[in-house]
Protein backbone atom coordinates (compact mmCIF):
# COMPACT_ATOMS: atom_id res chain seq x y z
CA UNK A 1 0.00 0.00 0.00
CA UNK A 2 2.85 2.37 0.85
CA UNK A 3 4.26 1.98 -2.66
CA UNK A 4 0.92 2.87 -4.28
CA UNK A 5 0.52 5.88 -2.04
CA UNK A 6 4.02 7.11 -2.81
CA UNK A 7 3.21 6.65 -6.50
CA UNK A 8 0.21 8.96 -6.09
CA UNK A 9 2.48 11.56 -4.53
CA UNK A 10 4.96 11.22 -7.41
CA UNK A 11 2.34 11.71 -10.08
CA UNK A 12 0.88 14.89 -8.75
CA UNK A 13 -2.05 14.01 -6.52
CA UNK A 14 -0.53 16.35 -3.92
CA UNK A 15 0.57 19.91 -4.08
CA UNK A 16 3.73 21.21 -2.41
CA UNK A 17 2.92 24.18 -0.22
CA UNK A 18 5.74 26.49 0.90
CA UNK A 19 5.33 28.92 3.74
CA UNK A 20 4.05 31.77 1.60
CA UNK A 21 0.34 31.92 2.43
CA UNK A 22 -0.53 32.86 5.98
CA UNK A 23 -3.47 30.48 6.23
CA UNK A 24 -3.52 26.87 5.07
CA UNK A 25 -5.09 26.26 1.69
CA UNK A 26 -5.02 22.46 1.52
CA UNK A 27 -7.21 20.73 -1.01
CA UNK A 28 -9.18 17.57 -0.19
CA UNK A 29 -6.68 14.81 -0.73
CA UNK A 30 -7.27 11.44 -2.43
CA UNK A 31 -3.98 10.36 -0.85
CA UNK A 32 -5.12 10.98 2.73
CA UNK A 33 -8.55 9.52 2.01
CA UNK A 34 -6.94 6.33 0.68
CA UNK A 35 -4.42 6.10 3.49
CA UNK A 36 -6.98 6.45 6.28
CA UNK A 37 -9.56 4.12 4.76
CA UNK A 38 -6.99 1.45 3.99
CA UNK A 39 -5.37 1.64 7.43
CA UNK A 40 -8.51 2.05 9.55
CA UNK A 41 -11.17 -0.44 8.37
CA UNK A 42 -12.61 -0.56 11.91
CA UNK A 43 -13.59 3.09 11.53
CA UNK A 44 -15.08 2.92 8.02
CA UNK A 45 -18.44 3.89 9.53
CA UNK A 46 -16.94 7.14 10.85
CA UNK A 47 -14.88 7.88 7.77
CA UNK A 48 -17.82 7.45 5.38
CA UNK A 49 -20.38 9.49 7.35
CA UNK A 50 -19.00 13.05 7.44
CA UNK A 51 -22.36 14.65 8.22
CA UNK A 52 -22.90 12.48 11.30
CA UNK A 53 -19.43 12.38 12.80
CA UNK A 54 -18.03 15.52 11.16
CA UNK A 55 -14.62 13.80 11.12
CA UNK A 56 -11.92 16.09 9.73
CA UNK A 57 -8.17 15.56 9.48
CA UNK A 58 -5.49 18.08 8.56
CA UNK A 59 -2.06 16.56 8.01
CA UNK A 60 1.17 18.37 7.20
CA UNK A 61 4.09 16.34 5.84
CA UNK A 62 7.46 17.98 6.58
CA UNK A 63 10.59 17.60 4.48
CA UNK A 64 13.95 19.12 5.40
CA UNK A 65 16.82 20.16 3.16
CA UNK A 66 20.55 19.81 3.87
CA UNK A 67 20.36 22.93 6.08
CA UNK A 68 17.36 21.57 8.02
CA UNK A 69 15.03 24.09 6.38
CA UNK A 70 11.51 22.64 6.12
CA UNK A 71 9.06 22.56 3.27
CA UNK A 72 5.52 21.35 3.67
CA UNK A 73 2.78 19.38 1.97
CA UNK A 74 -0.66 19.99 3.42
CA UNK A 75 -3.50 17.50 3.09
CA UNK A 76 -7.00 17.26 4.48
CA UNK A 77 -9.64 14.60 4.87
CA UNK A 78 -13.11 16.12 4.67
CA UNK A 79 -13.77 19.71 5.64
CA UNK A 80 -17.13 20.01 7.31
CA UNK A 81 -18.60 23.43 6.66
CA UNK A 82 -21.02 23.20 9.58
CA UNK A 83 -20.27 24.70 12.98
CA UNK A 84 -17.71 22.86 15.10
CA UNK A 85 -17.26 23.87 18.73
CA UNK A 86 -13.53 24.53 19.47
CA UNK A 87 -13.77 24.05 23.27
CA UNK A 88 -10.35 24.45 24.93
CA UNK A 89 -8.40 24.75 21.68
CA UNK A 90 -9.08 28.52 21.94
CA UNK A 91 -6.33 28.47 24.57
CA UNK A 92 -3.71 28.21 21.83
CA UNK A 93 -4.38 31.66 20.29
CA UNK A 94 -5.11 33.20 23.71
CA UNK A 95 -1.68 32.11 24.98
CA UNK A 96 0.10 33.24 21.81
CA UNK A 97 -1.50 36.69 21.82
CA UNK A 98 -0.78 37.12 25.54
CA UNK A 99 2.93 36.64 24.94
CA UNK A 100 2.79 38.94 21.90
CA UNK A 101 1.09 41.64 23.98
CA UNK A 102 3.65 41.37 26.79
CA UNK A 103 6.44 41.94 24.30
CA UNK A 104 4.63 44.78 22.55
CA UNK A 105 4.07 46.63 25.85
CA UNK A 106 7.86 46.59 26.33
CA UNK A 107 7.72 47.88 29.91
CA UNK A 108 10.84 47.56 32.12
CA UNK A 109 10.28 44.71 34.58
CA UNK A 110 7.14 43.48 32.80
CA UNK A 111 7.42 39.84 31.74
CA UNK A 112 5.62 36.53 32.14
CA UNK A 113 6.87 36.15 35.75
CA UNK A 114 5.74 39.61 36.91
CA UNK A 115 3.04 39.54 39.61
CA UNK A 116 -0.36 40.16 37.98
CA UNK A 117 -3.17 41.32 40.27
CA UNK A 118 -6.67 41.12 38.83
CA UNK A 119 -9.30 43.44 40.27
CA UNK A 120 -13.07 43.23 39.92
CA UNK A 121 -15.41 45.92 38.74
CA UNK A 122 -18.04 44.16 36.69
CA UNK A 123 -20.35 41.16 36.86
CA UNK A 124 -18.54 37.81 36.97
CA UNK A 125 -15.08 39.30 37.46
CA UNK A 126 -12.82 37.92 40.21
CA UNK A 127 -10.30 39.66 42.41
CA UNK A 128 -7.08 37.62 42.40
CA UNK A 129 -4.13 38.62 44.61
CA UNK A 130 -2.43 35.29 45.33
CA UNK A 131 -1.69 32.03 43.56
CA UNK A 132 -0.15 29.32 45.73
CA UNK A 133 0.55 27.18 42.66
CA UNK A 134 3.24 29.60 41.44
CA UNK A 135 6.83 29.70 42.69
CA UNK A 136 6.33 33.25 44.04
CA UNK A 137 2.81 32.67 45.45
CA UNK A 138 1.73 35.50 43.16
CA UNK A 139 -0.33 35.09 40.01
CA UNK A 140 1.51 35.72 36.75
CA UNK A 141 0.97 35.23 33.04
CA UNK A 142 3.56 32.48 32.71
CA UNK A 143 2.00 30.30 35.40
CA UNK A 144 -1.49 30.86 34.03
CA UNK A 145 -0.39 29.80 30.54
CA UNK A 146 1.38 26.75 31.94
CA UNK A 147 -1.80 25.61 33.72
CA UNK A 148 -4.09 26.22 30.76
CA UNK A 149 -1.75 24.34 28.39
CA UNK A 150 -0.67 21.59 30.79
CA UNK A 151 -4.04 20.56 32.27
CA UNK A 152 -6.40 22.79 30.27
CA UNK A 153 -7.29 24.90 33.33
CA UNK A 154 -10.24 27.16 32.52
CA UNK A 155 -9.80 29.64 35.39
CA UNK A 156 -6.25 30.33 34.22
CA UNK A 157 -7.50 30.83 30.67
CA UNK A 158 -10.03 33.38 31.92
CA UNK A 159 -7.30 35.42 33.61
CA UNK A 160 -5.09 35.39 30.51
CA UNK A 161 -8.08 36.37 28.36
CA UNK A 162 -8.74 39.32 30.69
CA UNK A 163 -5.18 40.53 30.19
CA UNK A 164 -5.34 40.13 26.40
CA UNK A 165 -8.81 41.64 26.01
CA UNK A 166 -11.52 41.02 23.43
CA UNK A 167 -10.52 43.83 21.05
CA UNK A 168 -6.78 43.17 21.11
CA UNK A 169 -7.27 39.43 20.67
CA UNK A 170 -9.42 39.70 17.57
CA UNK A 171 -7.53 42.60 16.00
CA UNK A 172 -4.23 40.80 16.48
CA UNK A 173 -5.56 37.51 15.09
CA UNK A 174 -6.96 39.35 12.09
CA UNK A 175 -3.54 40.89 11.48
CA UNK A 176 -2.15 37.34 11.41
CA UNK A 177 -4.70 36.41 8.74
CA UNK A 178 -7.28 34.67 10.96
CA UNK A 179 -10.32 36.75 10.11
CA UNK A 180 -12.96 34.13 11.01
CA UNK A 181 -11.91 33.40 14.59
CA UNK A 182 -14.43 34.41 17.27
CA UNK A 183 -13.47 34.12 20.96
CA UNK A 184 -15.93 36.01 23.14
CA UNK A 185 -16.29 33.44 25.93
CA UNK A 186 -13.36 33.19 28.35
CA UNK A 187 -14.35 29.66 29.55
CA UNK A 188 -15.07 30.85 33.07
CA UNK A 189 -17.65 28.46 34.45
CA UNK A 190 -21.20 29.78 34.61
CA UNK A 191 -20.28 33.30 33.46
CA UNK A 192 -22.23 34.32 30.35
CA UNK A 193 -20.12 34.73 27.26
CA UNK A 194 -20.77 38.45 26.91
CA UNK A 195 -19.17 39.17 30.30
CA UNK A 196 -15.78 38.37 28.76
CA UNK A 197 -16.09 41.44 26.57
CA UNK A 198 -15.54 43.76 29.54
CA UNK A 199 -12.15 43.04 31.07
CA UNK A 200 -11.30 44.01 34.68
CA UNK A 201 -8.57 46.32 35.97
CA UNK A 202 -5.20 44.53 36.10
CA UNK A 203 -2.08 45.64 37.96
CA UNK A 204 1.45 44.37 37.38
CA UNK A 205 3.66 44.75 40.43
CA UNK A 206 7.42 44.61 40.95
CA UNK A 207 9.11 42.91 43.91
CA UNK A 208 8.47 46.03 46.05
CA UNK A 209 4.74 45.90 45.21
CA UNK A 210 5.00 49.06 43.13
CA UNK A 211 2.73 49.18 40.08
CA UNK A 212 4.78 49.06 36.89
CA UNK A 213 1.83 48.74 34.54
CA UNK A 214 -1.91 49.23 35.00
CA UNK A 215 -4.58 48.10 32.57
CA UNK A 216 -7.95 49.74 33.32
CA UNK A 217 -11.39 48.16 33.14
CA UNK A 218 -11.96 47.99 29.41
CA UNK A 219 -15.23 47.53 27.49
CA UNK A 220 -15.04 45.93 24.05
CA UNK A 221 -15.71 47.69 20.76
CA UNK A 222 -15.12 44.65 18.51
CA UNK A 223 -18.36 43.60 16.82
CA UNK A 224 -18.48 41.26 13.86
CA UNK A 225 -21.07 38.74 12.69
CA UNK A 226 -20.40 35.04 13.09
CA UNK A 227 -18.65 33.67 9.98
CA UNK A 228 -21.05 30.70 9.81
CA UNK A 229 -24.63 31.95 9.28
CA UNK A 230 -26.22 28.77 10.69
CA UNK A 231 -24.10 28.12 13.79
CA UNK A 232 -25.91 25.22 15.39
CA UNK A 233 -25.52 21.55 16.27
CA UNK A 234 -27.70 18.64 17.33
CA UNK A 235 -31.33 17.84 16.73
CA UNK A 236 -32.08 18.79 20.34
CA UNK A 237 -30.39 20.42 23.34
CA UNK A 238 -30.74 20.81 27.08
CA UNK A 239 -32.02 24.12 28.38
CA UNK A 240 -32.73 24.77 32.05
CA UNK A 241 -32.58 21.05 32.75
CA UNK A 242 -35.18 20.29 30.08
CA UNK A 243 -34.81 18.78 26.64
CA UNK A 244 -35.68 21.15 23.80
CA UNK A 245 -36.20 19.53 20.41
CA UNK A 246 -34.36 22.01 18.23
CA UNK A 247 -30.65 22.47 17.47
CA UNK A 248 -28.48 24.34 19.95
CA UNK A 249 -27.61 27.85 18.78
CA UNK A 250 -23.83 28.41 18.92
CA UNK A 251 -23.86 31.85 17.28
CA UNK A 252 -22.63 33.48 20.51
CA UNK A 253 -20.10 30.76 21.28
CA UNK A 254 -16.44 30.61 20.37
CA UNK A 255 -15.32 29.49 16.93
CA UNK A 256 -12.01 28.66 15.24
CA UNK A 257 -11.88 27.16 11.74
CA UNK A 258 -9.90 23.93 12.07
CA UNK A 259 -7.54 24.92 9.27
CA UNK A 260 -6.73 28.13 11.18
CA UNK A 261 -6.04 26.17 14.36
CA UNK A 262 -3.75 23.81 12.44
CA UNK A 263 -1.97 26.77 10.86
CA UNK A 264 -1.43 28.47 14.24
CA UNK A 265 0.38 25.40 15.53
CA UNK A 266 2.37 25.20 12.33
CA UNK A 267 3.46 28.84 12.54
CA UNK A 268 4.33 28.62 16.22
CA UNK A 269 6.52 25.54 15.71
CA UNK A 270 8.22 26.76 12.51
CA UNK A 271 8.20 30.52 13.10
CA UNK A 272 11.96 30.81 12.58
CA UNK A 273 11.61 29.61 8.97
CA UNK A 274 8.83 31.98 7.90
CA UNK A 275 9.21 35.04 5.77
CA UNK A 276 9.27 38.20 7.87
CA UNK A 277 5.77 39.27 6.84
CA UNK A 278 4.33 35.92 7.95
CA UNK A 279 6.16 35.51 11.25
CA UNK A 280 4.37 35.68 14.57
CA UNK A 281 5.83 38.71 16.41
CA UNK A 282 7.32 36.57 19.17
CA UNK A 283 10.83 36.40 20.55
CA UNK A 284 12.35 32.94 20.38
CA UNK A 285 12.33 32.65 24.18
CA UNK A 286 8.56 33.32 24.28
CA UNK A 287 7.97 30.91 21.42
CA UNK A 288 9.95 28.12 23.07
CA UNK A 289 8.19 28.75 26.38
CA UNK A 290 4.83 28.15 24.69
CA UNK A 291 6.06 25.07 22.83
CA UNK A 292 7.52 23.56 26.00
CA UNK A 293 4.27 23.99 27.93
CA UNK A 294 2.32 22.39 25.07
CA UNK A 295 4.56 19.33 25.21
CA UNK A 296 5.13 18.89 28.95
CA UNK A 297 3.60 16.10 31.05
CA UNK A 298 1.97 17.23 34.33
CA UNK A 299 4.53 15.29 36.41
CA UNK A 300 7.34 17.33 34.82
CA UNK A 301 6.05 20.54 36.39
CA UNK A 302 7.47 21.76 39.73
CA UNK A 303 5.10 24.75 39.95
CA UNK A 304 2.31 23.76 40.01
CA UNK A 305 2.94 20.27 41.36
CA UNK A 306 0.36 17.78 40.11
CA UNK A 307 -0.79 14.46 41.53
CA UNK A 308 0.04 11.88 38.82
CA UNK A 309 -2.96 9.79 39.85
CA UNK A 310 -5.24 12.58 38.69
CA UNK A 311 -3.09 14.31 36.09
CA UNK A 312 -1.40 11.35 34.43
CA UNK A 313 0.99 11.62 31.48
CA UNK A 314 -1.61 11.38 28.71
CA UNK A 315 -4.15 13.59 30.53
CA UNK A 316 -4.52 15.78 27.43
CA UNK A 317 -2.75 13.67 24.82
CA UNK A 318 -5.47 12.34 22.52
CA UNK A 319 -3.13 11.67 19.59
CA UNK A 320 -1.26 8.35 19.96
CA UNK A 321 -2.38 7.80 23.58
CA UNK A 322 -6.16 8.41 23.57
CA UNK A 323 -5.88 10.00 27.00
CA UNK A 324 -5.48 6.45 28.41
CA UNK A 325 -1.79 5.95 29.27
CA UNK A 326 -0.90 6.59 32.90
CA UNK A 327 2.88 6.70 32.45
CA UNK A 328 4.42 7.13 29.03
CA UNK A 329 7.92 6.23 30.26
CA UNK A 330 11.12 6.50 28.25
CA UNK A 331 9.37 6.98 24.93
CA UNK A 332 11.28 8.77 22.17
CA UNK A 333 8.08 10.46 21.00
CA UNK A 334 6.82 13.82 22.23
CA UNK A 335 3.44 15.34 21.37
CA UNK A 336 3.17 19.14 21.48
CA UNK A 337 -0.55 19.79 21.37
CA UNK A 338 -3.76 21.51 22.37
CA UNK A 339 -7.06 19.66 22.82
CA UNK A 340 -10.76 20.45 23.01
CA UNK A 341 -13.61 18.41 24.47
CA UNK A 342 -17.20 19.60 24.98
CA UNK A 343 -20.77 19.00 23.77
CA UNK A 344 -19.64 15.80 22.02
CA UNK A 345 -16.93 17.61 20.03
CA UNK A 346 -13.34 16.31 20.31
CA UNK A 347 -10.25 17.97 18.79
CA UNK A 348 -6.51 17.45 19.02
CA UNK A 349 -4.09 19.76 17.22
CA UNK A 350 -0.54 18.43 17.49
CA UNK A 351 3.06 18.55 16.33
CA UNK A 352 4.48 15.05 16.85
CA UNK A 353 8.19 14.27 16.88
CA UNK A 354 10.14 11.05 17.31
CA UNK A 355 13.70 11.85 18.36
CA UNK A 356 14.98 8.31 17.91
CA UNK A 357 13.46 7.58 14.50
CA UNK A 358 13.80 11.16 13.22
CA UNK A 359 10.20 11.73 12.21
CA UNK A 360 7.94 14.76 12.56
CA UNK A 361 4.52 15.79 11.34
CA UNK A 362 1.59 18.06 12.17
CA UNK A 363 -1.94 16.74 12.53
CA UNK A 364 -5.29 18.13 13.57
CA UNK A 365 -8.14 15.67 14.09
CA UNK A 366 -11.73 16.46 15.01
CA UNK A 367 -14.82 14.34 15.49
CA UNK A 368 -18.37 14.76 16.80
CA UNK A 369 -19.52 11.85 18.98
CA UNK A 370 -23.12 12.35 20.01
CA UNK A 371 -25.20 9.34 18.94
CA UNK A 372 -28.46 10.75 20.35
CA UNK A 373 -27.54 14.16 18.94
CA UNK A 374 -28.76 16.01 22.03
CA UNK A 375 -26.32 18.79 22.89
CA UNK A 376 -25.70 19.39 26.58
CA UNK A 377 -26.89 15.97 27.77
CA UNK A 378 -23.42 14.98 28.98
CA UNK A 379 -23.83 11.61 27.25
CA UNK A 380 -21.24 11.39 24.53
CA UNK A 381 -19.17 8.57 23.04
CA UNK A 382 -15.78 10.08 23.79
CA UNK A 383 -14.22 6.87 25.13
CA UNK A 384 -16.07 4.49 22.82
CA UNK A 385 -15.56 6.29 19.50
CA UNK A 386 -13.93 9.72 19.70
CA UNK A 387 -10.65 9.17 21.54
CA UNK A 388 -9.90 5.80 19.87
CA UNK A 389 -10.57 7.39 16.48
CA UNK A 390 -8.13 10.27 17.11
CA UNK A 391 -5.57 7.79 18.41
CA UNK A 392 -5.87 5.59 15.33
CA UNK A 393 -5.63 8.50 12.89
CA UNK A 394 -2.42 9.72 14.53
CA UNK A 395 -1.00 6.17 14.68
CA UNK A 396 -1.79 5.70 11.02
CA UNK A 397 0.12 8.87 10.11
CA UNK A 398 2.95 8.05 12.48
CA UNK A 399 3.36 4.60 10.91
CA UNK A 400 3.37 6.17 7.46
CA UNK A 401 6.07 8.64 8.55
CA UNK A 402 8.22 5.81 9.95
CA UNK A 403 8.20 4.10 6.53
CA UNK A 404 8.43 7.22 4.37
CA UNK A 405 11.84 7.75 2.82
CA UNK A 406 13.41 11.18 3.29
CA UNK A 407 16.35 12.70 1.46
CA UNK A 408 17.47 14.47 4.62
CA UNK A 409 16.60 13.42 8.17
CA UNK A 410 15.47 16.28 10.40
CA UNK A 411 17.57 17.70 13.19
CA UNK A 412 15.05 17.83 16.04
CA UNK A 413 17.38 19.08 18.80
CA UNK A 414 15.41 22.33 19.06
CA UNK A 415 12.46 20.40 20.48
CA UNK A 416 14.43 18.12 22.79
CA UNK A 417 13.31 20.12 25.83
CA UNK A 418 12.91 17.23 28.24
CA UNK A 419 16.29 15.48 28.23
CA UNK A 420 15.91 12.70 25.66
CA UNK A 421 19.25 10.88 25.20
CA UNK A 422 18.60 10.11 21.52
CA UNK A 423 20.95 11.44 18.85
Amino acid sequence: MLRSINKKIKYGFLKLVFFCPIVLQAQSSPFLDSLLKASMPTYSNVLTQPNKYKATVYYTMINRDENNKPTFKNYKFHSNKNYFYPASTVKLPIGITAMVKLEELNKPGLNKETAMITDSGYFCQRKINWDTTSASDRPNIGNYIKKMYLISDNASCARVYEFVGCDYLHNKLESFGYKNVRITNRLDGACPGDTAKVTPPIYFLNSKNDTIYKQPLTPFTYVKPHPIPKSEAGKGHMEGGKKVWKPKDFSKHNYIPLNDLHDMMKRLVFNNYLQKKDKLPLSDSSRMFLIKELGMYPRESDYPKYDPKTFYDSYKKYCLYACAVASIGADSIRVFNIVGRAYGFLIDCAYIVDFKNKTEFLVTVSIYTNEKNVVGSGRYEYDLIGLPFIQEVSKCLNNYELKRKKEHLPNLDEFNLFGYPFK
